[in-house]
């Protein structure tokens, strides 16, 4: 009885903490995005990325290595809409990790440059070292982003990892984020808290369709005293935007107007709240095409809250994720 128990807590123990079982999905993946960089003069942003696998390379056998395909989202700013960019293109390139490696990178010299500098978000995919562009199961990689604005304000930013299941297929151009290749991607993330006066900026990657097609997006709102919000929001591909220009309910004067929590953020503590905050939910309600043709009912997405090119309040941190959906990130 007693070798039962101990083979039956044994396989227990396997099983709680499996890959799959560990705790918010933070494992090393075979895919990482990168919700924000940005490369300039007076802003940049410096990679980092782990090969965790340790086995040593042999004479017959790459052991550990890996190649890692960076591919930069470089956005094109829409001067008439924030939120759908006139065009989003990639520059991408191959670094080659050892065993143990890792690798940080100047974005400012390892993307492209431009008159102005580049803004997007970036992709960093496993690959075979001995085949081209044949990316494979290499649940790995570990990585973060740390960001420098004009302001001189300093956040770092985890990457977000995507496990991959069996050697991932890409013959048709399309990284496929479905449960198959990679994990799926959420169709609904949360902010846990903002406060309104920190000129906190949202970032939202379209995991979804083309760079063309638009995610339609819902927020539900909610003021420090449980009052319920709501707006909505289409954008493209890629923002990286003040909550305040989401919509006019994140800031602190419009929060103020609305019955609040009379102890909430008490900043000087005399037992009155000083500062107004709120959390949120964003929802994906659907894919469309440019020309307003539903191509999904629920859409992928991926984000983070950060403090933006020019504000000095200091802080970034990804979005909280649920409810799982069949994304893509397509490639040239």
């Amino acid at each position: 009885m007693k070798a039962i128990t101990l083979l039956t807590s044994a396989a227990l123990f396997a099983s709680a903490f499996a890959p799959s079982a560990l705790a918010d999905g933070r494992n090393p993946g075979s895919l990482l995005v990168f919700p924000v960089h940005r490369s300039g003069a007076t802003m940049f942003t410096v990679v980092s990325v782990t090969n965790t696998n340790t086995q040593p390379a042999t004479p017959s056998s790459n052991g550990g290595s890996i190649n890692l395909h960076y591919e930069y989202v470089n956005v094109t700013a829409n001067p008439a809409d924030p939120f759908k960019p006139l065009g989003c293109t990639i520059f991408d390139r191959i670094e080659f990790l050892t065993p143990a490696d890792t690798l940080s990178v100047l974005t400012s010299c390892h993307n492209a440059t431009a008159p102005g500098g580049q803004e997007g978000y970036l992709v960093v995919t496993a690959e075979d070292p001995d085949a081209f562009r044949d990316t494979i199961e290499f649940n790995y990689l570990i990585g973060s982003a740390l960001v420098i604005n004009g302001a001189g304000a300093v956040y770092s930013v985890n990457a977000i990892p995507f496990e991959a299941n069996g050697n991932p297929a890409t013959g048709n151009g399309v990284l496929e984020l479905d449960g198959n290749d990679y994990e799926k991607a959420p169709d609904m993330l949360m902010i846990d808290s903002y406060v309104a006066l920190a000129g906190s900026q949202l970032a939202l990657i379209n995991a979804d369709g083309s760079f063309d097609d638009c995610n339609d997006v819902y927020f539900a709102v909610w003021n420090d005293n449980e009052r319920a919000l709501s707006a909505t929001l289409r954008f493209n591909c890629w923002f990286d935007q003040p909550l305040t220009a989401v919509s006019p309910l994140f800031a602190e004067g419009f929060l103020a107007s609305l019955p609040n929590d009379p102890q909430e953020l008490d900043i000087n503590c005399d037992g009155v709240g000083d500062i107004e905050t709120g959390w949120a939910i964003i929802d994906s309600r659907g894919v469309f095409r440019p020309g307003g043709e539903r191509v999904k009912n629920d859409g992928a997405l991926l984000g983070s809250i950060t403090s933006g090119p020019t504000t000095m309040i200091n802080g970034g941190r990804l979005l909280w994720e649920k409810d799982k959906q069949n994304g893509e990130f397509f490639r040239p």
